[in-house]
């Protein structure tokens, strides 16, 4: 049932299209079916909870309403779930927003309250004791949490592999098993760059940077999770379990220079303008004030004697072109803006990247026939990252690759 999220989506936007429900509703009749689940475990029941959370979609068409029906893919592929492996375990379904409560930032905007929440990491003995007087095998939901007034919010997209590490932590496990369609980490997206190597093992730090700069393998939230109750995690393939996959833990592994070439799409960079910044006492305070108030996270930001360069991506922000123009004109009550709304970070990750510059210079001869709009080096030194103009992007990530990343044997995805 890939792709449920996104008819979820698109069924928030036209909640009165009977049409995308009864789709819906039959994609998942199909795998009932395929997996011989008696509809009466799970149909009414699911077919009445998507029909009142699209009711209160067309009294309030606000985040509270859209997470409550974005949340229905996960409860309803887990019924359905639990019938079949009762066939042949005992197996109890347990309520995900249980165990994990979001926690409210005032400072965020509605959307990401509800749609991109947090949830701390630690350890829940009460938890472990209600959980292991049930059944010896559990099935969960991942993406979803409650919120302190009782609603359901989201944990982002990818949001199932930090809810996955938020319950390892929870739970005090000893190992944390990613089973995807990837066999794990790579030195480079594989689809983009042929010949991208997989890595068998990252520490914490090495992950987290990967994952926060576009590596969509794992989200960022859970290898935060994961390493703050020092749970290690393995990603594995489902279609490959011959595959060792990417250990993350590994305390040891510091290894010097660059890893991974990754790269961040619907990024916004805007330059602003203001030749008296560097003596204009306050200014970057007003800049960040008014981003602060629009709910909006800055991912990279740069200064120089004129102008301020920031960087921010719009996906994680829940950002459209709207909003974006009207970040833009606000700022402009303070500077002159200008605006590249659609650009790409190419992100050097690494421990010690910056020694990456030394080996770059086949790469900088790219940089005379296209801008170079920002460069931001991580104060950790994990990561030197790059923006550019989409487009621009795909031809400095395989010269990246091929300057940087030690070869070795390729491994196929096809």
């Amino acid at each position: 049932v890939a792709g449920v999220t996104n008819r979820l989506t698109r069924l928030a936007d036209a909640p009165d299209s009977k049409q995308s429900l009864a789709e819906l509703l039959e994609l998942h009749r199909a795998l009932g079916r395929d997996l011989e689940v008696d509809e009466q475990h799970w149909l009414a029941e699911g077919e009445s909870a998507l029909k009142q959370r699209l009711a209160g979609l067309r009294q309030d068409a606000g985040p509270r309403s859209r997470a409550a029906l974005l949340a229905m893919g996960e409860w309803l592929s887990t019924r359905i779930a639990l019938q079949f492996l009762r066939k042949e375990l005992d197996v109890s379904w347990v309520d995900a927003r249980d165990a994990l409560e979001v926690v409210c930032d005032e400072d965020l905007s509605p959307a990401r309250q509800w749609l991109s929440a947090s949830c701390p990491a630690g350890e829940d003995r009460a938890l472990q004791n209600r959980w292991s007087g049930l059944s010896p095998v559990l099935i969960t939901q991942g993406f979803i949490g409650r919120a302190a007034d009782g609603g359901t919010a989201l944990l982002g997209r990818g949001g199932s592999d930090t809810s996955a590490a938020l319950l390892a932590g929870r739970l005090n496990a000893q190992l944390l098993e990613i089973w995807t369609d990837v066999p794990g980490l790579f030195s480079a997206d594989p689809r983009l760059v042929p010949g991208a190597r997989l890595l068998s093992e990252l520490d914490y730090d090495e992950a987290l940077e990967m994952a926060a700069s576009g590596a969509r393998v794992i989200h960022p939230r859970c290898i935060r999770a994961a390493a703050a109750s020092r749970t290690p995690v393995v990603i594995r393939d489902l279609t490959r379990q011959q595959l060792i996959g990417t250990r993350i833990g590994v305390e040891d592994s510091r290894q010097q220079g660059v890893k991974t070439i990754t790269c961040q799409e619907n990024m916004a960079v805007m330059l602003l303008q203001n030749l008296d910044a560097r003596q204009q006492v306050g200014f970057l305070a007003g800049v960040f004030d008014i981003i602060r108030h629009r709910g909006i996270s800055v991912d990279l930001v740069a200064t120089s004697e004129t102008t301020t360069t920031v960087a921010i991506n719009c996906e994680a922000n829940h950002l459209d072109a709207g909003q974006l123009e009207a970040l833009a004109e606000d700022l402009g009550t303070l500077c002159r803006i200008r605006l590249y709304p659609d650009c790409v970070c190419v992100n050097l990750v690494g421990h010690g990247a910056r020694t990456a510059l030394s080996r770059l210079q086949p790469v900088l001869r790219f940089f005379d026939d296209h801008p170079l709009l920002m460069v931001s080096q991580s104060a950790n030194d994990l990561c030197l990252s790059l923006l550019v103009q989409a487009g621009d992007h795909l031809p400095l990530l395989h010269g990246a690759h091929t300057a940087l990343v030690p070869e070795g044997k390729a491994l196929s995805l096809i």
